[in-house]
C-alpha cells in the first residue's frame, strides 16, 4: 500500500499540483530570479516540520517563499537566490533537516556557535532595542560634537 501511495505522489499528486507550480512559475518571473530550490523530509517521511510552518518561520525572518512542491519523500520551496543563505542560516537554526546541498558553507559553522535552540531576532519584530550604556554612549558622543562644532565655529570666526 505505501508503494502504491508513494508512486501516487512521485507520479500523479506531486506533478499535477498544478496551482503551486504555476504560481512558482509566476513569482519567479515577477521577481525575475528562479530562485533556490530548499528541500525538506516529508513530516510523514521521518520530518519535523510541515511546509506551513517552513514557510512561517521564513516570512517572519523577511525571506520570500514560492514554488511549493512535494514528491513521495521530500516537500521543495523556493526562495530567492539573494535570501538563500540567510533562509538557509534561520533554518538550520530552528532545526530544520535539510537534504539539498548545502548553499553556504558558513552556516553549519555559525549554527554550531550557537546554543541549541537559539534563535537570531526576526526582523518583523522590528528594531532591536539599545542598551542604557550604549544610549549613554552617543549621548556623551553627541554631546562633545556639538562642543567641539562650537569650537571649531569660533576659530573659522578668527
Amino acid at each position: 500500500m505505501s508503494t502504491l501511495l508513494d508512486f501516487l505522489d512521485d507520479f500523479v499528486l506531486g506533478p499535477l499540483n498544478l496551482l503551486d507550480r504555476i504560481e512558482g512559475w509566476v513569482d519567479a518571473f515577477c521577481y525575475r530570479d528562479y530562485g533556490y530550490e530548499l528541500a525538506i523530509p516529508r513530516t510523514d517521511k521521518g520530518g519535523s516540520f510541515s511546509l506551513d510552518d517552513i514557510r512561517r518561520l521564513l516570512i517572519g525572518y523577511g525571506v520570500v517563499t514560492y514554488g511549493r512542491r512535494f514528491d513521495s519523500r521530500n516537500m521543495y520551496i523556493r526562495v530567492k537566490r539573494r535570501q538563500a543563505c540567510w533562509a538557509e542560516y534561520v533554518l538550520l537554526h530552528a532545526g530544520v533537516e535539510l537534504l539539498n546541498p548545502v548553499f553556504d558553507q558558513r552556516n553549519a559553522g555559525y549554527v554550531a556557535g550557537h546554543a541549541q535552540g537559539w534563535m537570531p531576532r526576526p526582523w518583523s519584530a522590528g528594531r532591536a532595542a539599545q542598551s542604557r550604556a550604549a544610549v549613554n554612549g552617543e549621548r556623551t558622543k553627541a554631546t562633545k560634537r556639538d562642543r567641539d562644532k562650537g569650537l571649531l565655529a569660533w576659530l573659522e570666526s578668527l
